[in-house]
Order: structure tokens, then C-alpha cells, then sequence
């Protein structure tokens, strides 16, 4: 399993990428950052590898 994130490039938070596989579409969860994070934001071998191995990756 590799851990895959994406960092914010206004602010720098760190997002998990099995939580923007599952919202898709997120702001950026800092409080005062209204940037917006999208899974497409991944590189594609990124989210190739975590569409290949979902059952990895799942969250609760």
C-alpha cells in the first residue's frame, strides 16, 4: 500500500487521496484557505493506482 497524498498549493495542507477519491471534489479543509482540491489534481499514476486498488484504500 503507498500512501498518496496532495498538498494544497495555496496553504500547503496535506489531504489524503482516498478522501478526495470519495468527495471528488473538496475544499481545501484548512479554515481560513478557500482553494479548492480536486482528485483529478493527482497525477494520473496516482489515481490509476488507487482506482486499481480501491479496496486499499477504503475510508469510513
Amino acid at each position: 500500500m503507498q500512501i498518496i497524498t496532495l498538498r494544497c498549493p495555496d496553504c500547503g495542507t496535506i489531504v489524503a487521496e482516498n478522501v478526495l477519491e470519495k468527495q471528488r471534489v473538496m475544499k481545501c479543509p484548512r479554515m481560513d484557505c478557500e482553494s479548492v482540491l480536486r482528485f483529478d489534481d493527482l497525477p494520473e499514476d496516482d489515481r490509476n493506482y488507487v482506482l486499481d486498488n480501491k479496496e486499499k484504500y477504503k475510508s469510513e
